[in-house]
């Protein structure tokens, strides 16, 4: 009886370290997956605030016309992502898992016609300025 209370007890002591160790690998995974994901949001909205000071810095030059040649990340988080103008809006999306951030440039717009949209693969995004046109390629 002595040895079965021994071994009862050993088995008890085993089950709760693989539950403990279960748990924490659970809230593990749960705080990565949150970290990876705040990490892209961060990372795209960089992208696109990038993007758009360079727009804005085109939009300066008024009587000439002008190409940017912005060197920007291939992927982010292992993904590739597109730029485009739609109306108004600069959006920056992530290709796979659609994550996006978005630039209202209404104050630009009054004065040019956005248009256009590139994807990251090559490793840059080129903005041209002709005339009253800014043009993602």
């Amino acid at each position: 009886m002595k040895g079965t209370t021994i071994i009862f007890e050993q088995v008890l002591l085993f089950m709760i370290s693989v539950s403990i160790f279960t748990v924490c690998f659970f809230f593990f995974s749960l705080y990565q997956t949150h970290f990876t994901s705040v990490a892209v949001n961060d990372q795209v909205k960089a992208v696109r605030d990038m993007i758009s000071s360079h727009v804005l810095e085109l939009t300066s030059l008024r009587e000439m016309n002008a190409t940017s040649e912005v060197k920007v990340p291939k992927t982010i988080s292992s993904e590739f992502y597109s730029v485009a103008f739609a109306g108004t809006v600069l959006n920056v999306t992530t290709l796979s898992s659609r994550i996006s951030a978005t630039m209202d440039l209404k104050g630009i717009a009054r004065d040019f016609r956005l248009y256009g949209n590139s994807t990251s693969s090559k490793g840059e995004i080129i903005i041209y300025k002709r005339g009253n046109n800014i043009i993602l390629g």
